[in-house]
């Protein structure tokens, strides 16, 4: 099977928007891929790779490749726990009810 027929259509869209980001801002520095490669410490054809938003490369190459472009400020926010709706609202709602050793009487009397 291949990598993305795995991946929800959502996931693949995400990636094909970070490629084509990364693509437009090493453009727009007037950089080639060559030149991209170098300073992320990888081939041209990995950067070829992540600007089509290919689901099989490391996410490492994506992040470097981000951080070399200067766009890596929001990556902070990328799971990031104080963002998490669903289980700030869960863990809300689990306050107080901690499971808990049942109390034993002592009988050392």
């Amino acid at each position: 099977m291949k990598t993305n027929e795995a991946l929800p259509s959502e996931v693949l869209s995400q990636l094909r928007r970070i490629g084509n980001g990364i693509k437009t801002a090493r453009v727009r520095r007037h950089m080639t891929q060559e030149e991209l490669a170098e300073r992320v410490g990888t081939s041209w054809q990995t950067i070829r790779k992540i600007e089509g938003g290919s689901p099989g490369t490391r996410i490492a190459s994506y992040l470097k490749a981000l951080w070399v472009l200067g766009l890596f400020e929001d990556v902070r926010l990328l799971a990031d726990p104080e963002r998490d709706r669903e289980g700030i609202i869960l863990e809300a709602a689990a306050r107080g009810t901690r499971a808990r050793r049942p109390r034993t009487l002592n009988r050392d009397f």
